[in-house]
């Protein structure tokens, strides 16, 4: 008779937060999907079993800010180094690419990449790829082509999730911040797709780039602590934020070393603000930059005593919806994708820190120990598994 299950999991603390699981059971894989989520599976009806008591079991971990484009600029990661390696099953590569070149992104990227990678296309036609010369990509807007996006997207709907803009300084200045979002509205209501706005180290009020954004657009790096951040003068989360929360814009870290700020997250968790997404906008950073991968990150907000539960939900049930992909990613139901992340929250003392160089004590730090793609064993675990 043959196996029923490919892959069992037994013994782990699964804890699911699309199913609002969190309990001691057994998951099962087959054909590539989660084939049982149940206590007390045979070990005799799966044909590789693998013993994770002791351990937590959560779906494939997904990270929805990270810069992949690394055979093309050298600002960006090789998402199977930084991703399947720490659990993340899935990323998105946010903006590192325009229409101008995102068939290279997706020829040698996203294809052949063992890592799940959706993309966020530029308004600028060449992505971040000026950046490498320190030119901000939108300083001059003749390098935004309307038409040219809106056919990129259409012609990649399968990948590519919508237009990223960034909003600061350095990428398009004060003159053209406006007109940038102007631009990227008009692309993303002509596709019908998202909207990723980089709001960090922006020129303007977050009000008035907020008025650009609807329902499902995503603001990255929210805790940032440059002028014009989510506190106001006294400290407390600016009204014109939570309304935007409210009208269902995603609140995502973005986290890059650069773009987080310990004081502005110790004010958002005293005030019971979480960001619904955590995402770590990973890349290849200069020297002296802490740049921590997505479990770093998630152990930045365990420090911040961000529960358990919600952290997990904020890199999969909320990251899946935060990109259209509930019900098939971020979860262990029953007939979703098989993927699923085996981690090991060790206790110890660990300091964590942002780009202020501001520390948070730990006393808790998660690891990776296994990663499923698939409804397979990744390779193999970077931690013995009994």
């Amino acid at each position: 008779m043959a196996d029923a299950y490919d892959l069992l999991l037994k013994g782990g603390e699964v804890i699911d937060p699309s199913q609002d699981l969190h309990q001691h059971c057994d998951v099962a894989f087959r054909d590539g999907r989660v084939a049982a989520i149940e206590p007390g599976i045979a070990a005799s009806a799966s044909d590789e079993v693998i013993d994770v008591s002791g351990y937590l079991v959560t779906p494939g971990l997904m990270d929805i800010h990270g810069h992949f484009f690394h055979r093309g600029w050298p600002g960006a990661v090789d998402p199977d180094t930084a991703c399947l390696p720490s659990g993340v099953t899935t990323g998105v590569d946010a903006g590192s690419t325009g229409w101008g070149n995102y068939q290279a992104l997706k020829t040698y990227i996203l294809d052949p990449s063992d890592t799940r990678i959706y993309a966020f296309v530029h308004l600028a036609a060449t992505g971040l790829t000026s950046l490498t010369a320190r030119i901000g990509e939108l300083q001059n807007l003749a390098f935004a082509q309307i038409d040219q996006a809106i056919q990129c997207i259409d012609e990649n709907r399968g990948d590519v999730l919508g237009i990223k803009v960034r909003i600061d300084h350095r990428a398009t200045g004060e003159a053209n911040a406006l007109p940038a979002l102007e631009m990227a509205r008009e692309v993303a209501d002509a596709t019908r797709s998202k909207m990723m706005v980089h709001v960090s180290g922006t020129p303007i009020p977050l009000v008035r780039i907020f008025d650009f954004m609807q329902l499902g657009d995503i603001a990255t790096h929210i805790l940032n602590g440059h002028a014009h951040n989510i506190l106001d003068g006294n400290g407390r989360i600016r009204q014109e934020v939570r309304e935007a929360r409210e009208r269902g814009i995603i609140l995502d870290v973005g986290h890059a070393g650069v773009h987080f700020d310990l004081n502005v997250g110790h004010a958002a968790v005293s005030q019971s603000f979480w960001p619904n997404t955590l995402s770590t906008d990973i890349h290849n950073p200069p020297p002296g930059r802490v740049v921590y991968d997505l479990l770093g990150v998630m152990s930045t907000f365990l420090a911040l005593e961000m529960p358990l539960d919600a952290v997990i939900a904020s890199v999969t049930a909320n990251a899946a919806a935060a990109i259209d992909q509930s019900g098939d990613l971020g979860t262990l139901r029953v007939g979703s994708i098989g993927d699923a992340a085996v981690l090991d929250l060790r206790e110890g003392e660990y300091t964590f820190v942002d780009a202020a160089q501001n520390q948070v004590q730990a006393g808790q730090q998660l690891t990776s120990v296994l990663t499923v793609k698939d409804g397979k064993r990744w390779r193999q675990p970077v931690a013995p598994v009994r």
